[in-house]
């Protein structure tokens, strides 16, 4: 990158033109930018750095560009690759030597220098490029390809047209992606806020009915004017479900919500049996199992219990389990008196 791109020569503008689709280029370019001088600087330093779909876009498409050159150069080896890379290469190569060793070290070696592998060495899928189809097969009502191979196409919120964007409010294309933000949101308020308090009643739990009424409001004013439509109690067939969720009335988008007391002795069932059941009548593809806590002990459980519990099976693979983390948290007067007891 430093020799192609970071240089006193060469406009960043034109790469990133030729790189990327044109609406990236000409709606997003400072991100461009920034998103590859990331890339850049992030290679001088020791840390584990977590890249963004935009990120990995970009890294695929240059390794691709510098894939062209190094056909047309002959010395490509010697000019691209300075001395801390050869040894880079050289330690990678041992460590495959090690575990395979039908190959040599020379042929582990070349394996390195050829920039046309590095693709299939450093990426696990390369979902962004199908994006384009993803989108319009679901514009269309047809989302198949991403719930047969896994595609979560909220990640790639970031690389579609602003237009696109724009559209969607909650800047989430799922109505999956949009709950588990409104969980993350209720989450803060526990920890940070005062919201806990709705769910105690002096020094008691409040009762599961009563969750479910302060859940219903809140998600009544989060989802407010974003075309969502909730139902509490819903008829499914063989029982009734906590919530069931819309996103403008689309089937695919359709979400259940069962909510249980870590404390109840239904907890196992109620994911085992009860919701995956529900789904199973009525053909709903994801829901969300919502366990409330109201001590440390019985987060420590049900920290256990999502631990036991993940399944790959064509149902429960799409229950996310979640913590509605309700335990008293301590005021700052009552940290403070905490504080002078101490000293």
């Amino acid at each position: 990158m430093e020799l192609e791109v970071f240089n006193d020569e060469t406009d960043i503008g034109d790469i990133i033109e030729e790189l990327l689709p044109k609406y990236l280029y000409r709606e997003q370019y400072l991100k461009c930018v920034k998103k590859f001088e990331d890339i850049f600087h992030w290679t001088e330093d020791q840390f584990f750095h977590e890249m963004d779909a935009f990120h990995e876009l970009l890294l695929y498409k240059f390794l691709g560009y510098m894939a062209c050159i190094q056909k047309d150069i002959s010395d490509f080896k010697d000019i691209y690759f300075n001395v801390k890379g050869h040894k880079l290469i050289e330690a990678a190569a041992w460590m495959d030597l090690e575990e395979d060793g039908e190959s040599t070290l020379q042929e582990c070696k070349d394996l390195y220098y050829e920039v046309f592998c590095y693709p299939d060495l450093l990426f696990e899928d390369t979902d962004f490029l199908l994006l384009g189809s993803l989108y319009n097969n679901r514009y269309l009502g047809d989302t198949s390809i991403e719930y047969f191979a896994g595609i979560n196409i909220d990640y790639y919120f970031e690389l579609l047209p602003l237009d696109i964007q724009e559209h969607y409010k909650t800047k989430h294309i799922t109505l999956t992606s949009v709950i588990s933000d409104m969980l993350q949101y209720l989450d803060e308020r526990m920890k940070y806020g005062s919201l806990y308090k709705l769910f105690w009643e002096g020094d008691d739990p409040v009762k599961e009915d009563r969750v479910q009424l302060i859940l219903e409001n809140i998600m009544d004013a989060y989802f407010y004017n974003q075309e969502i439509e909730i139902t509490r109690e819903a008829q499914l067939g063989n029982g009734r479900v906590d919530f069931k969720l819309y996103k403008n009335k689309q089937e695919d988008e359709k979400i259940l919500i069962e909510l249980k007391r870590a404390s109840s002795s239904y907890l196992k069932k109620g994911y085992e049996q009860q919701l995956t059941n529900y789904m199973k009548s009525s053909n709903y593809k994801n829901a969300f199992y919502l366990i409330a806590c109201f001590t440390d002990q019985e987060y420590e459980k049900t920290v256990q219990f999502i631990r036991n519990h993940i399944y790959t099976d064509t149902v429960q693979l799409y229950i996310n389990i979640k913590i509605l983390d309700c335990r008293k948290r301590n005021t700052a007067s009552q940290l403070h008196k905490t504080e002078h007891l101490i000293i």
